[in-house]
């Protein structure tokens, strides 16, 4: 196997260990309001008093959902990329992708219903993914890293907290009006995941990785 080969393999892997400890410290801290309603009421009153928070603070609740996964994931991605050169920020990204799909395929497992959404999300994630860990590695090199850090988080935010409202919408709409924020939502969601695959690609071409201490590219 050659080098080459190898540190894309170790990219991806990479990108696979941080995701997973993104999403297990993500599981953490989004379980926080279920927990304080656990220790409140009790384990038996959970399901009823978690669904009548969401429908009370539907947005609030979005966004906090959201935002603790775009927060957390976007910098253990990041993090990811600071450790490799310019040219496997791509396959850092294709590692939480295996991860996000991953666990996706669980739920679908559980639930036994795959739909056009289930395809839609594996789309979305290897496409964002990927186009973010360039968007960030971009940052780095172009003295700009609190900025794209911020972009990605934001967007990460928006996909994920948006699914989540959608969830409690279809809760509060009559199933004929859901079906338009659907549609809406993953026009938008994906106009998003396919402009930053191509951004993120189209931004780390422009810049070089920067010399170490010997005067050498990282990529040397």
């Amino acid at each position: 196997m050659s080098s080459q080969r190898k540190e894309v393999l170790y990219s991806i892997g990479l990108g696979i260990v941080l995701m997973i400890g993104a999403i297990l410290i993500q599981s953490v801290l989004q379980s926080i309001p279920a927990i304080y309603l656990i220790v409140k009421y009790g384990l038996k009153e959970l399901p009823a008093k978690i669904v009548a928070l969401e429908v009370k603070y539907p947005l609030i609740y979005a966004i906090y959902i959201g935002t603790i996964a775009g927060v957390m994931q976007e910098l253990f991605k990041y993090l990811a990329v600071e450790l490799k050169p310019k040219v496997f920020a791509f396959w850092i990204g294709i590692g939480f992708s295996v991860v996000d799909i991953s666990v996706l395929s669980i739920d679908v497992a559980i639930i036994k219903v795959f739909t056009i959404f289930v395809l839609l999300n594996v789309i979305v994630s290897l496409s964002f993914h990927p186009g973010t860990a360039m968007m960030l590695k971009y940052g780095r090199l172009a003295n700009s890293k609190y900025l794209f850090l911020s972009i990605t988080i934001i967007l990460h935010s928006f996909i994920d907290g948006g699914l989540v409202f959608l969830d409690i919408l279809s809760i509060l709409v009559k199933p004929a009006r859901i079906n338009y924020y659907i549609n809406i939502y993953w026009s938008i969601v994906m106009l998003i995941s396919v402009s930053v695959l191509i951004l993120g690609w189209i931004f780390i071409n422009r810049v070089q990785d920067k010399p170490n201490i010997y005067g050498q590219t990282s990529q040397s």
